[in-house]
């Protein structure tokens, strides 16, 4: 028998396996599990242990289920730099950074627990990670200095970002892989006003999991009454359709559903262009671009190119500017279905924030053929849709009953 029991998880392996430990002495290690059923884990802590402490009796481990809460404020502990349980030190003094293999790890087990969770983003703000569920942001760990400083290196790398950058915003993707599971990452880094230097960052992950969320209208949480106004947009052959809400409610998404929904219906007899910064869902059938901005390849720039493209249907990720606003008008208004996405929490505003950009009002009540207005409350779907004729289109513009 050993006179100190020293045995340890490592955080990574903690992580993807949800088991944590509890408590120890000079012969036995209880442990603390998220999943109690999972017979193959069992055992193989209990082969560690034996191995680990020479033991030989199959009582030396213990296993008693845990609440995610639990879990998390042990793992807490064993990544912070300072957080460390004095009664069960579970990390060895000369742990204290991590190699590229453990920060990959430990990236791929943020993701992987965040996707699990049905998260749809993950914060790193500081040293502490928190996942937004249901709308709602909830702690999840809290990461030492050289942890952070790892993941957040690891991040840019896979987003093809500047690594020792962090004096200007930087945004970029990569795609997450798991068990034959893709999800594509969005990531944004923006600088903050660090406690002890300049050079902290606040870093969104936007998780975006078509198997969660099928590019299907059907699944998306409209009401079922709402369902063939949105397909009676999708069979129009030219007009200007908008899908507002605030960053977060799901544009995007409903875009990408309504383009499947095209692409379906029309048998790929029609050409589908898509500019987007960057693209947040692959949609087969659709010729996806990236939006450059720091190229001069801004919405404006190729939106123009994109006429020589032959398109039947162009959706404009976001129109942020009047030369953009104008030319989604233009091109409704020359025989193009263009659907695009607009910050706005009404109708009536979508219609006032055109005119505001410097789009023509009479162009604008000439093509505006539907604006779907959506936002997600605890995490549910919530939308207003009008489908639209130009009068209507001028009584939303001065404010009706329409919000």
């Amino acid at each position: 028998m050993t006179e100190k029991n020293d045995f340890t998880l490592s955080p990574v392996f903690c992580l993807h396996n949800g088991a944590v430990i509890l408590s120890r002495d000079e012969s036995s290690v209880k442990f603390g599990l998220l999943n109690e059923d999972d017979e193959t884990l069992k055992h193989r802590l209990e082969n560690a242990v034996t191995s680990k402490l020479n033991l030989h009796d199959e009582k030396c481990s213990t296993f008693v289920a845990i609440d995610r809460d639990t879990f998390n404020r042990q793992i807490s502990w064993m990544f912070s730099h300072d957080g460390e349980n004095p009664e069960k030190k579970l990390l060895n003094e000369n742990e204290d950074a991590l190699s590229e293999n453990e920060a990959a790890a430990l990236l791929d087990a943020l993701i992987g627990n965040a996707v699990r969770a049905y998260a749809s983003d993950i914060h790193i703000e500081g040293n502490v990670v928190r996942y937004r569920i249901c709308g709602k942001l909830c702690r999840e760990i809290e990461l030492g200095d050289e942890r952070r400083h790892a993941v957040v290196q690891r991040i840019k790398l896979l987003a093809s970002l500047n690594v020792v950058e962090h004096r200007r915003p930087q945004d970029g993707h990569f795609v997450f892989r798991s068990n034959e599971k893709k999800v594509f990452v969005r990531v944004s880094c923006l600088p903050t006003v660090g406690s002890f230097s300049g050079e902290e960052e606040s870093i969104v992950l936007r998780l975006l999991d078509p198997d969660r969320v099928p590019l299907k209208l059907e699944s998306l949480g409209f009401d079922e009454r709402q369902i063939p106004d949105l397909k009676k947009m999708c069979a129009m052959e030219n007009g200007l359709i908008l899908i507002c809400g605030a960053t977060g409610s799901g544009k995007s998404t409903t875009a990408g559903a309504m383009l499947e929904e095209i692409r379906k219906n029309s048998g790929d007899s029609k050409k589908i262009i898509s500019l987007e910064d960057p693209p947040e869902y692959v949609l087969e059938g659709v010729s996806q671009v990236q939006i450059q901005d720091c190229h001069g390849l801004g919405f404006a720039e190729i939106l123009r190119r994109t006429f020589r493209q032959d398109p039947d249907v162009i959706f404009i990720g976001e129109i942020r500017d009047g030369e953009t606003a104008e030319i989604a008008v233009q091109a409704a208004l020359t025989g193009h279905l263009v659907f695009a996405t607009l910050h706005t929490g009404t109708i009536s505003q979508a219609v006032l924030r055109m005119y505001d950009l410097g789009a023509s009002p009479k162009l604008v009540n000439a093509v505006l053929s539907g604006i779907i207005v959506q936002k997600l409350v605890e995490g549910k779907l919530s939308a207003r849709i009008q489908v639209l004729n130009p009068a209507d289109v001028s009584e939303k513009s001065r404010g009706s009953d329409f919000e």
